[in-house]
């Protein structure tokens, strides 16, 4: 079987193209606040974000007591995550590692988090299996992943010739339904709930947000009074927590067998 390529030197231009309208903006929003407060269900104790980017999530997570592994292959990314720490005055442990080779020991961590970076690793299978084995009897693995197959990319699929013919979206010469080019799977409903077998469990699932870089959604927003549009923004992530085969992006919640 072929290795997929990845981006080892990743940077933050590489992830976003184009304004940040307000779809986009809460999008990122509720993925960060939804991944520190699954974790932070639990009483502190030692988590890891794998593909941790900024690690502005794990910062937040040392401000509640947790104590703060980040993995992450891009030097970049690492350096950003330095500025982070240092912003936020906390002391989130930066490693240059990949999260199909996690450095701890076999039952050494309470949490394991990976948000929106998996579908970007060479093997998911091979991280999914390293989380298993990291995490303690009680730990929880939480995973946020774009689902190309929500709402959002069923109407696209339906409205992007017109889109692309009236450039309502900046995004319209890519298909929103397509993975882009740097992506080695597609993130689905499906894919998702067999994401951990046989290795972890899955505990729960919930969606969030709904319509986020639909064409021309966030332009619309953009000229409403914020609170209406965040009203909007709200009542929507409500309807995708319910059901998150509809939604843009999916978390779920991975217990190990054990436990």
């Amino acid at each position: 079987m072929t290795t997929p390529a990845v981006d080892t030197d990743y940077q933050l231009e590489h992830f976003i193209s184009g304004p940040i309208l307000p779809d986009l903006a809460f999008l990122f929003e509720r993925i960060a606040d939804a991944t520190v407060e699954t974790v932070a269900e639990a009483p502190p104790g030692r988590v890891v974000d794998v593909g941790s980017g900024s690690s502005r999530e794990l910062a937040r997570l040392a401000q509640l007591g947790w104590e703060a592994y980040a993995i992450e292959p891009s030097v970049p990314m690492l350096g950003l995550a330095r500025g982070v720490n240092e912003e936020m005055g906390t002391d989130v442990r930066l490693i240059r590692a990949i999260g199909e080779r996690l450095p701890f020991p076999d039952a050494s961590l309470d949490a394991v988090t990976c948000q929106g970076a998996l579908d970007h690793f060479a093997d998911r299978h091979a991280f999914m299996k390293e989380a298993a084995r990291v995490l303690k009897p009680t730990g929880r693995a939480v995973i946020a992943l774009h689902n190309f197959e929500g709402l959002t990319t069923k109407l696209g699929r339906f409205f992007h010739s017109p889109a692309k013919a009236s450039r309502l979206h900046h995004c319209a010469e890519w298909p929103c339904w397509q993975i882009p080019p740097d992506h080695t799977f597609k993130g689905d409903w499906p894919l998702i709930r067999e994401l951990g077998r046989p290795w972890l469990t899955l505990e729960r699932a919930y969606g969030i947000c709904m319509l986020s870089q639909f064409y021309g959604w966030g332009r619309v927003l953009g000229r409403l009074p914020e609170t209406l549009s965040q009203r909007m923004l709200r009542a929507l992530d409500r309807a995708a927590y319910r059901r998150p085969s509809w939604s843009d992006e999916i978390v779920s919640v991975w217990r190990p067998l054990s436990s």
